[in-house]
């Protein structure tokens, strides 16, 4: 019955060094992904603003999109377009 009770003492042993081998290394590559995720942040800034005039004009497009003009536009297209 010891020989047992030491047989489970030592796999519990060796499964909890795994498990805090796999957490240190784990909390080691969260601690690379969030310098990589700092260093995107603080650069993107300046990168972001080339952006601005695209997104304005897909604002814009947006805009006409959902406007009452073209919705009278495809229905005078649906007129003409029906059989």
């Amino acid at each position: 019955m010891p020989t047992i009770l030491i047989v489970c003492a030592v796999i519990i042993t060796v499964v909890f060094v795994a498990l805090a081998a796999q957490a240190i290394l784990t909390l080691a590559q969260i601690r690379n992904t969030a310098k990589a995720v700092e260093y995107l942040a603080l650069n993107a800034d300046g990168k972001l603003t080339a952006l601005d005039p695209i997104v304005e004009a897909v604002k814009t497009v947006s805009n006409g999109v959902s406007s009452g003009w073209f919705r009278m536009a495809q229905a005078v297209y649906r007129l003409f377009t029906k059989k």
